[in-house]
């Protein structure tokens, strides 16, 4: 049944109920609460290795410690409504950019990237998916979890980043900013060349992942399946330029990404991104669903100040995903139409995360 609510979300229609994903502790587990996948990462172990950077290292990359941990976390987790058990390789979301260069900076809380691109006169863009060091420690990772999988899983597509925040990252966002009118040239090849790199990445994670993924793609972060080839593509950066340099400079890479996809959940990251951008971004046919996140120290999701965007949103057809806080389903679900919508939450229990999708049957609506 969570196959055919998910196929039914896809094409913008509910079946009983609209889709909702909750992860909560299994009532077996005798470890304390995961974060949320949308919390952030689990970090389990990683406080016992500081001042050892070869084992905070081998913590990240190592393909056998990556599989136990997961293995752990899925025995652990409940998996409630349309959430979709998926292995996660959760390098941040920009793990590109070790693709052009950046040395990965590994340690106890996260995975960062620092600046390296100090002139366009000097970089060259070079990235060779056969040979970069750190491509094939995460291709490893994923063959570890793929040999492993006895169907109890799906494999998650692990986060490489878009041109954009990758840019950011490794030229500074400031600088990159200052070259949309420096360097516009330089800039927009570098996006170009970067997509494509995206694409012949995922054409290839796509072929390793299909057959364990019932013909799909999944991305993981949001446990959120589809059936062909899905995932995310964003523009965090966006919040530091107008719309026309967006549309300039960044659309041709999400319309080059959404051409190749199946299935593009564009990550609308933030009150600046969803009350400068989404008009432009609605134009967009490639972009199948979007998905909010408000940030931290924003106004949650269920904001009345969201709510008519939300709107907006749906009437352009397009799916929407929200991360919901369960004291707001209420609020979402009496404000939008249940088609095309998934609310992502969690709870604390196994028997709340099953009242949760209680309740959104209840309050399941097609039209407001």
């Amino acid at each position: 049944m969570a196959r055919k609510r998910l196929e039914a979300f896809w094409q913008g229609e509910i079946i009983d109920r609209c889709c909702v994903g909750v992860l909560s502790p299994r009532k077996t587990s005798k470890l304390p609460k995961f974060p949320h996948l949308t919390h952030g990462p689990w970090l389990g172990g990683l406080d016992t290795l500081e001042g050892n950077q070869e084992e905070i290292e081998k913590w990240w990359t190592d393909p056998e410690q990556n599989y136990d941990r997961m293995k752990i976390w899925f025995e652990n987790t409940y998996f409630g409504g349309e959430a979709v058990p998926a292995t996660y390789i959760n390098w941040g979301a920009s793990a590109g950019c070790a693709f052009w260069g950046a040395i990965p900076d590994f340690s106890t809380k996260s995975v960062w990237f620092h600046k390296m691109i100090h002139d366009w006169e000097s970089y060259s863009l070079d990235f060779n998916i056969k040979t970069n060091k750190y491509c094939n420690i995460i291709l490893n990772i994923l063959a570890c979890y793929r040999e492993n999988n006895d169907e109890a899983y799906f494999l998650g597509n692990p986060e490489i980043g878009n041109a954009a925040d990758n840019l950011s990252l490794i030229r500074g966002s400031s600088d990159l900013a200052t070259d949309l009118f420096l360097y516009p040239d330089e800039v927009k090849k570098a996006v170009d060349i970067m997509s494509d790199a995206w694409i012949e990445v995922h054409e290839q994670l796509y072929t390793i992942c299909r057959d364990y993924n019932e013909g799909g793609d999944v991305l993981p972060w949001l446990n959120l399946w589809a059936p062909g080839k899905h995932d995310q593509i964003a523009n965090d950066f966006s919040t530091m330029i107008s719309t026309d340099q967006f549309k300039e400079f960044f659309f041709p890479e999400l319309i080059k990404m959404g051409q190749w996809l199946d299935y593009a959940t564009f990550h609308l990251d933030g009150p600046q991104c969803i009350h400068n951008h989404t008009d432009a971004l609605l134009e967009l046919d490639e972009i199948k669903c979007i998905q909010f996140t408000p940030g931290v120290g924003s106004p949650s999701t269920s904001s009345p100040e969201y709510i008519p965007i939300f709107k907006k949103i749906q009437a352009a057809g397009k799916n929407l995903y929200l991360l919901v806080d369960p004291q707001d389903i209420d609020t979402i679900l009496n404000n939008l139409s249940s088609k095309g919508l998934f609310i992502n939450t969690y709870a604390d229990s196994q028997d709340e995360a099953d009242e949760i999708i209680g309740k959104v049957s209840r309050l399941t609506k097609e039209k407001i």
